[in-house]
This record gives structure tokens, C-alpha cells and sequence, in this order.
């Protein structure tokens, strides 16, 4: 298998980390003291800085979230030299989505004109590109089908993040929320026999409650929360699970000797954050000039995050054929995932 082409496309609206802290303060301080908001803005300014946020982009208003769709999927088969009815499947991934059935496929078969395509959703947080990514290795190295896309929608920054914190202790679990950036993606891949990926997961499920978006119906499926949640609301304890995930995917590159065979040209990560990123990829004994990282300048962009900048790394020319490419993943869950491949 190989890439034949990424596509992305990215809201109009730049949101600085000012611009969140004048939410926080428009939005928290009905709720709290003079003195706790204070207290409240400073834990925030200093937790955009471990986390090396910066900017993001969210829709401006009259944006609307499946118009980036069509135009990361337009932009994609362009860039492949492909015609709508060249795709055999569509796997939709991620977290971005209207409703919970139908899949979220269909629209964008419908919409793209995708006549020739079946499809269906992959949904693993933002592991989902790349559990997508293995799907589609396996379909076109069966032969089952030629072209695959894999399309994402990740526009949850105004629907499921919230700058109204109604108690200082609630930002432990809302920060993660105000790193959210958006963006759609649709990558293309076809076969190109000998061309090898190697994917390795671990998944820890009892660590399901330190990231969640909760449905109304919860408390019929938890096994136990860390905090009361409301339906809808995306929290995550991001300390909580950085340590938790640090020396786990750390253990799980470096006891993986097929990883570890290969001199790398590139690696990308889930940009939650970059200084996270650079602490794994110092821990597993890699070369952090090698590091695409893509936070500062987009923010957490769930599923999108790596097929997003690997379209601007191929776009900037530093994504180049040939090059051995690294692919490490942490995700809710709690989910840790590699992936290797030779960009041909």
C-alpha cells in the first residue's frame, strides 16, 4: 500500500490562547471569585505552556463543519489524479459527527458522489485514523479493494468544549477541552505490492475513565467515573493520563524490536501536545529533530491530528518518497499504537 494523496482543510477562525482566557473570564466568572478567577486564568495560561498550545482554528460564524469535509475529500482526490468513482471504500474515523446512526460515511459517499464506494465507521478516539489505516492495509494487500480513503471531521470545539468552568477544581478535568483545534482531512491510499506497514497496539481499558464524552445513558455503561459528568461534555484528566501514558508507550516502542530496525527520516504523533511528544520520542531513544510536530500551530486536532500534518509535511516538502516514516499514538482509552512504513 501507499499514499496517493492527503487532503485537509481548516477553519477561517484563529483562536490565540488570549482569546480563550477572555472566554474563561466572560464565561467562569459568574460563577466564581474575584480571587479563584484570577487563580483560575493564571492555571490556564500556565497549562497552555506545558502543553505547548498556541493557536488553533475553529469555524467562524456561518461555517459549516461538513463543507471542510467536502473540501479536504475534493482536494484529496485532486491531488491523486482520481475521479469520485475511483473509490472502492470510505472508513469515516473520529470523533466528529452528527448523529450516532446511520454511519457518518454515507453523507460523504453521498456528497462526494462516491458512486462506485461502500463504507462504515471506525470509531477508537483519536487512534481512529490510524486504526483506519490498518484496515485499509489489509483490504488492498488482500486485494478486496484498490483505492481507499479515510475521511475526518473533527469540528467539536464548540459543541462538546465549554470555557464556563462554575468551580476552580473543574479545570483539572476541562483544560484538555481549550487546546481543541479543528480540521477535516481525507487521505488516499492504493496497493503497491512489497510495500510493507507494520501496526502494534496495547489498550489498557480500565483507563476508560480518564477521557470521555459521556452520552446521556453513562451510568448504564461505566464501570465508574472520576468526576460528575454532564452528557455531551468532553472531559479528560490530562495529568492523569500523560502519566499514566508516558512510560507506556515508551515501553511499547522499545520492546517492539521490528520498530526499532529502522532509522527513521520523519516522525509523526498525535499532537496533544508537543512537549508530551518530545518527551516520548527522547524516552524511546529516537531522534527528536526528526519530530513533525503540529500543536502550537493547530492545537489538538483529535483524529485529524496526524493525517493533517502529514499533509503539510508532503505539502512543505519534508514528507519526501522513500522516506522511512514513524507513526506513534496515544489515545483515550487508553490506547498506545505505532505504525512503520516506507513512504513510497
Amino acid at each position: 500500500m501507499k499514499i496517493l494523496s492527503v487532503g485537509y482543510a481548516l477553519p477561517s477562525k484563529k483562536v490565540t490562547n488570549e482569546d480563550i482566557l477572555r472566554e474563561v473570564d466572560k464565561n467562569s466568572g459568574k460563577y466564581l471569585s474575584e480571587k479563584d478567577l484570577a487563580k483560575l486564568k493564571f492555571k490556564i495560561a500556565d497549562l497552555f505552556k506545558k502543553a505547548g498550545t498556541d493557536v488553533r482554528y475553529h469555524r467562524a460564524e456561518g461555517e459549516n463543519s461538513l463543507d471542510f469535509a467536502i473540501k479536504a475529500g475534493n482536494d484529496a482526490l485532486k491531488k491523486a489524479n482520481l475521479s469520485p468513482k475511483d473509490i472502492d471504500i470510505l472508513l469515516y474515523v473520529g470523533v466528529g459527527r452528527g448523529w450516532i446512526e446511520p454511519a457518518t460515511c454515507n453523507v460523504l459517499l453521498d456528497t462526494l458522489k462516491l458512486k462506485n464506494a461502500t463504507g462504515y465507521d471506525i470509531l477508537d478516539a483519536c487512534a481512529s485514523w490510524l486504526r483506519a489505516l490498518q484496515v485499509a492495509y489489509l483490504y488492498t494487500k488482500s486485494g478486496t479493494y484498490k483505492n481507499v480513503m479515510i475521511m475526518n471531521c473533527e469540528f467539536n470545539a464548540r459543541e462538546y468544549t465549554s470555557t464556563e468552568c462554575r468551580a476552580y477544581q473543574e479545570i483539572d478535568y476541562l483544560f484538555p477541552g481549550l487546546t481543541i483545534g479543528e480540521a477535516a482531512t481525507a487521505t488516499i491510499f492504493t496497493q503497491c505490492p512489497g510495500n510493507d506497514f507494520y501496526f502494534t497496539f496495547k489498550t489498557w481499558g480500565e483507563k476508560h475513565n480518564l477521557c470521555k464524552i459521556p452520552l446521556p445513558n453513562l451510568d448504564q455503561f461505566t464501570t465508574g467515573e472520576l468526576t460528575k459528568t454532564e452528557p455531551l461534555r468532553f472531559y479528560s484528566h490530562g495529568e492523569k493520563l500523560f502519566k499514566f501514558a508516558l512510560p507506556k508507550i515508551c515501553r511499547h516502542y522499545l520492546g517492539d524490536e521490528y520498530l526499532k530496525k529502522f532509522q527513521y527520516d520523519i516522525i509523526f504523533s498525535h499532537a496533544a501536545s508537543d512537549p508530551m511528544t518530545e518527551k516520548v520520542i527522547r524516552l524511546s531513544n529516537l531522534d527528536i529533530k526528526k519530530a513533525y510536530n503540529i500543536h502550537a500551530k493547530y492545537g489538538n486536532t483529535v483524529s485529524a491530528s496526524v493525517p493533517l500534518a502529514m499533509g503539510l509535511a508532503i505539502d512543505d516538502g519534508t514528507l519526501k518518497k522513500d522516506h522511512n516514516v514513524l507513526i506513534g499514538f496515544g489515545s483515550a482509552g487508553f490506547t498506545s499504537a505505532w505504525c512503520s512504513f516506507q513512504n513510497k
